[in-house]
Parts: C-alpha cells; sequence; structure tokens
C-alpha cells in the first residue's frame, strides 16, 4: 500500500510539474488581426543584434486577444556554456516588479485597509515629519506623504541620482540595499530628506520599494509571501521569485555588461549570484526574477481587467483607476514631468503612453534596469514582453523598436 500511494504522489507531482512547464500554443498572428510579416521583420532585427555580438540573447512575446500569437527567443542564456535561451528561462525583471506590488498594495486598497488620499505616517509612522533638501539647506516639508503619492511617484523621494550631488552622498552613505529586512530599509529611507514638496512634481525612485513595507505592515505578511498567496499561485506565476530555488539555477540567465573596446563581458554569475544566496530583504521596486511566460499571465490579467483563472485579483474598477494618469492634479506645479520617452502619464503603477498630456493613448507598462520591457494596449488588446539581461542597453533603442514593430503589425 505504501508503495502504491509513492507512485501515485510521484505520478500526480510529475502531472502538476508537466502543465506548470507545458510549451506555449501559437495562435497564427492573422487570426486576430495581426500581420506576422512585421513580427518577423522584428525577429529578423533583434536576431542581428545577437549575430553582431551586442546581445547575448533576446525574447519577445505577443499575446492578441487572449492569444499567443508571437514568442521568439534567440541567442543564449549563458554564452559561455553554450545555453540557449527557451521558454523556461528566467530573467531579472528588476522594476517590472514595481507593477505587481502596486497591483498588491491596490488589493489590501479594496479590502478597505487604506484610502488613497491618507496619509502614509498613519500606517507608517516614520514619515511623520518629513525634510525637504534644497538649496544645501533643509526645510521643513508642509504636505504629508500620502499613499497616493509612493504609487505615483511623487513622494519627493528618488533613487539618489539627482543634480544634488550633496542629497546623492546622503543616499550612498544610508547604504539602504545592505538592510536586512524591509523594516530596516525603511527606517533608513526615512531618514533622509526629500527632493520635493510631495504631491507636487515627480520623480521616480524608492516609492515602490515602500509600497512593499506598506503590504507587509497591512498584512502582516512577508512581501514574499503576500505576493506569493496572493498574486504568483491564483495567476499560477510558477517561476516568479525574490529568492530563486537553487534547483532552477540552471534555468537563470547570465548577466552581461557590454563595452565598446570589449564587447559581452559577464557582470553576474547564473548559479552563483545574490537570487540564489537567502534573501530577507524582499525589493518592492526590483527584486523579482521571473519568465516571459509568468509576465504574459500578469499582463493577461490586466488586459482582463483583474480577472485570470476563475480568480479575482482586482475587480474591474480599481484596475481602471490604477490605469488612469494621476499626474493631472500636479500639472499646476510642473509643466513637464520627467517621464521616459513617448510617455506623458504615470497611473498607480503604471506609464501611459502618449505625446502630450491631453493626447495619452490606452497603452500602459514599465521596464527594468537590464533592457527588460512590457506594454499593454487596452484599445487593440494586446500584450508584449520583451526579455534581455544586459547593461547598458539603451544604445540599441529595444523599447522603442518593439513598440514599433508591434504598432505596425497591426491590420487596420
Amino acid at each position: 500500500m505504501r508503495i502504491i500511494k509513492i507512485t501515485i504522489f510521484i505520478f500526480i507531482s510529475s502531472i502538476s510539474l508537466a502543465a506548470q512547464d507545458a510549451p506555449m500554443l501559437l495562435t497564427k498572428p492573422e487570426s486576430s488581426g495581426i500581420s506576422s510579416d512585421s513580427l518577423k521583420a522584428m525577429s529578423k532585427h533583434f536576431h542581428s543584434l545577437v549575430d553582431s555580438k551586442q546581445l547575448a540573447g533576446i525574447q519577445t512575446a505577443v499575446l492578441s486577444k487572449g492569444k499567443l500569437i508571437h514568442f521568439d527567443s534567440y541567442g543564449y542564456a549563458n554564452i559561455e556554456e553554450n545555453i540557449q535561451l527557451d521558454d523556461q528561462s528566467i530573467f531579472r525583471i528588476f522594476s517590472m516588479t514595481k507593477p505587481i506590488v502596486s497591483v498588491a498594495l491596490m488589493q489590501l486598497y479594496e479590502a478597505g485597509k487604506f484610502k488613497l488620499e491618507d496619509p502614509l505616517y498613519t500606517y507608517l509612522p516614520e514619515f511623520k515629519e518629513m525634510m525637504i533638501y534644497t538649496d544645501s539647506m533643509l526645510i521643513e516639508a508642509k504636505n504629508p506623504i500620502r499613499v497616493i503619492d509612493i504609487l505615483r511617484h511623487t513622494s519627493g523621494f528618488s533613487y539618489g541620482r539627482g543634480s544634488s550631488e550633496e542629497l546623492n552622498q546622503m543616499y550612498r552613505e544610508a547604504n539602504l540595499n545592505a538592510s536586512a529586512t524591509n523594516k530596516e530599509f525603511i527606517q533608513k529611507l526615512s531618514a533622509l530628506p526629500l527632493q520635493f514638496e510631495p504631491g507636487t512634481n515627480w520623480q521616480y525612485g524608492l516609492s515602490t520599494n515602500i509600497c512593499g513595507y506598506l503590504i507587509e505592515v497591512l498584512s502582516g505578511m512577508s512581501l514574499d509571501a503576500y505576493l506569493k498567496e496572493n498574486i504568483f499561485i491564483p495567476l499560477e506565476m510558477h517561476d516568479t521569485h525574490f529568492q530563486l530555488p537553487i534547483e532552477k539555477a540552471n534555468r537563470f540567465t547570465v548577466g552581461y555588461s557590454w563595452h565598446e573596446e570589449n564587447g559581452l563581458v559577464v557582470y553576474e554569475d547564473q548559479r552563483e549570484n545574490r537570487y540564489v544566496e537567502e534573501v530577507s530583504l524582499f525589493n518592492g521596486g526590483g527584486g523579482l526574477v521571473s519568465t516571459t511566460k509568468d509576465y504574459l499571465k500578469f499582463c493577461q490579467m490586466l488586459l482582463q481587467k483583474g480577472k485570470m483563472h476563475e480568480h479575482e485579483i482586482l475587480k474591474t474598477e480599481t484596475i481602471e483607476l490604477m490605469l488612469e494618469d494621476h499626474l493631472q492634479d500636479l500639472r499646476v506645479y510642473q509643466e513637464r514631468f520627467r517621464l521616459p520617452y513617448g510617455e506623458y502619464g504615470f497611473g498607480l503603477g503604471f506609464a501611459i503612453r502618449g505625446t502630450q498630456a491631453d493626447a495619452l493613448e490606452k497603452v500602459y507598462g514599465w521596464g527594468g534596469a537590464v533592457g527588460t520591457y512590457f506594454k499593454i494596449d487596452l484599445e487593440n488588446e494586446l500584450a508584449y514582453v520583451l526579455m534581455i539581461q544586459l547593461s547598458p542597453y539603451r544604445q540599441l533603442g529595444l523599447r522603442q523598436l518593439i513598440q514599433d514593430y508591434v504598432a505596425s503589425s497591426i491590420i487596420r
């Protein structure tokens, strides 16, 4: 009887793993109004960058009307060991963590744990009395940081890479990433001065790290556990982690840097790296690793207005709230925000594409520090993901290229 039970367990486990790792089924692009030729041209262009050794490898995927119409892997997860990219490859997604954490915090908003206009210090008293660094002086902030400010990057916190070298030095001396936990991280961060009066400007920075800690305080769970229970398991995102299980290390991509003199150079090993070591600082602003398949599931949930696999991750009205431009009330203070090129608005965790404030499109997304990128296009029911592992990456123009190729593929 014991042997039979063990056999059944192994059989069931193998079915479960097979389901998790099942190959993705492709649908002909033309069936959902997309041109194959444009997507093939995109792949040809991206492949040429690998062939010319400007990239180790690249993976792109496109969903249209709920169907996977494009999935292309080319090049290497590990050049040195001749390991090619495939649909099981795991990437560092860095700031593509932010939209996931923003969705998680809005689950607690739906649960009535806070209001967007609430002062942050109501829940995190460390932020009660904040100072602003201006003209080599510290002045007392007049406005409290509100919860909405940490969701839309209007808190006044940066990454310590601004125009003030004195303020940048304060960030370096705080040594935030040496913190053992989110609580320690927040204690250090809250002692730093702000770059501007909260709610009057937009500055990309550590606001989403605060969102991660707020989730821990409001839920009573670690950020890692909360995301797993409330997002990753319901969405079947089985390969998205803060700490990569050691048995998955062989699927992890090597991190490469690029230098004009030496070309591609390894900057982070496949198996011996910070992601396979014990992780206790769950970086809500950029700590996750994931696969293209997993991130497509997150995108599909957004396209379906919060629903996926018979689970309601968020209500439709909450998704719509997140995708509004929440910078409108700040435009009385600033004529133009320092948003990335092609983005003119910002929601609660997502940039909004547009040419100006009154010409925003229904296209949302964000990218990561080593070139990963995603967009969801509600109007055309499209989602697309790009995965690479390269720093620097901007010289290749990949983010604009994938948008242009996908836009040109839509059959009007």
